[in-house]
């Protein structure tokens, strides 16, 4: 199958979609199916990833205004003629948002089936940095999630969202572990005695600390009983 996926971010960005999008292209490619990414393209004196397990086609970007280390695609049609050259039969969104909305907006027009994923909580953003507008974000999540064939949700949770806030056609998508780097033999005694002297059950959060991570909402495990909160 040949798969064409637009992702708003990818390597060497380091957030979620990006990662997401690499795993997407490497599992595709070791399936003997055909990948495509299509980026916004890296900040000046950034090079792109070079262990990309396909081709990658960038695209003109600006950075996010605040937000710097965000790239946003500018309109270019190296996208269509991305879709067009590689004879897609699906285009998969990672996050769509920008570039995103324009390859579904291709897709349609070439008549190319097209799978967006929600990974982004829009929502979520609006109510903790803006304190309002989570309406109008759930209407923009909507809009664009509406017109895809198919959008996945990562959990139940999200899936639950989606649904309740009118988005059609949605399924569960779970993320996976990585057996490779996340196995009992890379199991560390010393590491574990050291976090959890007493043998308490470790309940772990690991990733960017920012207001809409709602890392606080793990204090209430820190008051029980063998219980040891880690993060890192």
């Amino acid at each position: 199958m040949r798969v064409v996926i637009v992702t708003e971010s990818f390597p060497p960005d380091v957030n979620g979609v990006a990662h997401c999008a690499l795993q997407t292209a490497r599992h595709l490619v070791d399936r003997g199916h055909a990948p495509v990414v299509v980026a916004p393209a890296p900040a000046p004196g950034h090079k792109p990833d070079a262990s990309a397990p396909c081709p990658v086609v960038h695209v003109p970007s600006l950075p996010l205004p605040g937000y710097p280390q965000v790239r946003v695609a500018l309109p270019s049609r190296r996208l269509a003629a991305t879709l067009v050259e590689h004879r897609a039969d699906v285009v998969h969104l990672a996050s769509p948002f920008v570039l995103g909305v324009r390859g579904m907006a291709a897709a349609a027009r070439l008549g190319i089936p097209a799978v967006a994923v929600y990974q982004t909580d829009l929502a979520g953003y609006a109510r903790t940095y803006m304190g309002a507008g989570e309406a109008a974000a759930w209407r923009r999540i909507r809009s664009v999630h509406g017109a895809a064939d198919l959008t996945l949700a990562p959990s139940t949770a999200a899936l639950r969202d989606l649904e309740t806030h009118g988005v059609p056609r949605v399924e569960l998508w779970p993320r996976g572990v990585d057996t490779a780097r996340f196995r009992p033999d890379r199991r560390d005694e010393a590491l574990r005695r050291e976090l959890a002297p007493n043998g308490e059950v470790i309940v772990g959060y690991v990733g960017r600390l920012a207001p809409e991570k709602q890392v606080e909402l793990l204090a209430g495990a820190c008051g029980l009983d063998g219980v040891r909160v880690v993060i890192v």
